[in-house]
């Protein structure tokens, strides 16, 4: 298949995901002439232009990495031209444009997906995998994640993603399963120096979610998934001074024992490192998605609507200082 990138920026992880998967990309879509020429004849990219129409002519697949104030019109147009479309998270700037892509993409009949790189990191893809095994007794009932972000400090109201709150979002709810019924929040500072989420999920999780933005290089994370009588936990982040993202082990524990579930993943010399790795995972689902397979681990537009809807309903809550409710999973949000 040939691969065409919208963005010159986020999309660079994208051209490096899809050659490790094995396809070509053909084609890069700029805003800036002269620097998507400087850009594509660096990478080997055969087409460079400014016309989204043009690209998408030339291309089997979409990748909409472009600003995320632009993800609505560059999807719309990669659909009117029928091609399958995996869009950088978070889907949009805000849950209006949000719902209409999912809308558009329920009617599309084409594979659409949301770039949540957590679902392909091997240790977090493991516990996904040992909680979808056990009874739905002992299924999941508390998610909690707390991040240390320097990335937060300087991001830009221009984004609806609080410097990287939908990757945190995403994940958790992907591991509790369901979907989010209610949101109380608190948020300082805008763009959100720090923000702290309780979200309910329609199987009786309970997330919380905190993020805190930080001067020291880097992300840095702990995670704990607990059941009734279980729990297990890793932690991970981007270190620079390590050149990529580690995460730790997965532990898991019960009243009786502690074992390892899943080994970690490192920067390794000669290897990419497991962020980058992510990619080249999330590009061969998706391109076995746009051929006809299942989406799945990969996150759709309604799952991508969903974050967006959490995200809406923090600052709603935040300005009410009161949890906010949502509507179903196909209603029309924060009420």
């Amino acid at each position: 298949m040939k691969i065409g990138i919208i963005g010159t920026r986020w999309g660079l992880m994208h051209v490096g995901g899809f050659r490790g998967a094995g396809a070509e990309v053909a084609a890069l879509c700029g805003a800036q002439a002269e620097r998507t020429r400087e850009v594509a004849a660096r990478e080997g990219i055969p087409l460079a232009t400014v016309d989204v129409d043009e690209m998408c002519r030339a291309v089997d697949v979409v990748v909409v990495a472009s600003p995320d104030a632009r993800h609505a019109e560059h999807v719309r147009a990669a659909l009117d031209r029928g091609r399958p479309v995996l869009c950088e998270k978070p889907l949009a700037t805000g849950e209006s444009d949000a719902a209409r892509m999912a809308a558009w993409a329920r009617a599309s009949g084409r594979a659409c997906a949301v770039n949540f790189p957590y679902r392909c990191l091997p240790p977090v893809a493991r516990l996904k995998a040992h909680i979808e095994g056990r009874p739905v007794t002992e299924r999941v009932r508390h998610v909690a994640c707390t991040i240390e972000n320097a990335f937060a400090a300087a991001a830009s109201d221009a984004s609806g993603d609080m410097g990287g709150v939908s990757h945190l979002i995403d994940a958790a709810l992907w591991l509790a399963g369901g979907h989010p019924v209610w949101v109380h929040a608190s948020i300082e500072g805008r763009p959100a120096r720090s923000a702290a989420l309780q979200v309910g999920v329609s199987t009786g999780a309970l997330l919380v979610i905190t993020q805190i933005a930080c001067s020291e290089p880097g992300i840095r994370g702990r995670w704990l998934v607990a059941g009734d009588s279980w729990e297990a936990s890793f932690a991970g982040g981007y270190e620079p001074a390590r050149g990529g993202w580690s995460v730790s082990a997965v532990r898991l524990a019960d009243a009786s024992s502690t074992a390892e579930l899943a080994p970690g993943a490192l920067p390794l010399p000669g290897r990419r490192e497991p962020w980058a790795e992510a990619h080249v995972d999330t590009a061969r689902h998706f391109l076995r998605a746009a051929a006809g397979g299942e989406l799945a681990p990969l996150a759709g537009f309604d799952q991508g609507l969903a974050v967006q809807r959490v995200l809406a309903a923090a600052l709603a809550s935040d300005q009410r200082r009161a949890r906010v409710d949502l509507a179903g999973p196909a209603g029309d949000g924060p009420q």
